[in-house]
């Protein structure tokens, strides 16, 4: 699950540039019949009393979804994958990497479930 992880934010970050009054991302995390996947949305609010300004969809990329696939996601129990998917995105906002991508400048990363709480990442 890293790799493809980690290939999506590569690509997010050469094919992708939002607008500067972007100021917060959110990796939506979604359960399917076939297995989980997660998206990516921009907003130009943040508000860490409430969560519903993950709801302002504001920039949307064009590759907005990625299928985690089953082989690395299999029989796994979705709180699982929401500490998995925390980790790695952890490790990502803290890797050379992340200071030339297009979150690096965020007041904000966070990730989570439709209806669950956010799990902030910066």
């Amino acid at each position: 699950m890293e790799l493809e992880i980690r290939d999506w934010i590569h690509q997010l970050n050469t094919s992708e540039r939002p607008n500067s009054d972007i100021i917060a991302f959110h990796f939506g995390l979604i359960e399917k019949p076939e297995g989980y996947g997660m998206y990516l949305i921009g907003s130009k609010e943040f508000d860490e009393n409430d969560d519903d300004w993950a709801c302002n969809a504001d920039f949307e990329p064009k590759r907005k979804y990625l299928d985690l696939s089953n082989t690395a996601t299999g029989g796994k129990q979705w709180n699982d994958i929401l500490t998995e998917v925390t980790e790695l995105l952890k490790k990502y906002s803290r890797s050379a990497h992340f200071s030339s991508s297009i979150f690096s400048d965020a007041v904000a990363i966070t990730t989570g479930f439709d209806d669950g709480d956010l799990v902030r990442i910066t």
